[in-house]
């Protein structure tokens, strides 16, 4: 299956420029796909996760054809 990737920020996915589409197994949830590109599970709470505009989690299952936008949060003070 094929996914567009979109990622903002100070994010950087090794292999995958944001706009990219990427080939994931049918079945692969959102958490595997960042897995893939080493963004451990504690650290995905971090980040906001939509799937075709729609805010989800990672435990989302692609589908093929979506379209995911990957936000980092950002704080300071």
């Amino acid at each position: 299956m094929k996914i567009k990737l979109n990622y903002t920020g100070y994010l950087k996915f090794d292999g995958a420029e944001t706009g990219a589409y990427v080939e994931v197994e049918k079945g692969a949830t959102l958490g595997d796909l960042l897995a893939g590109f080493d963004v451990a599970r504690d650290q995905q709470r971090f980040l906001r996760l939509f799937a075709n505009e729609e805010k989800v989690d990672p435990s989302y299952v692609l589908r093929d054809g979506d379209e995911l936008t990957v936000i980092m949060q950002i704080g300071g003070g």
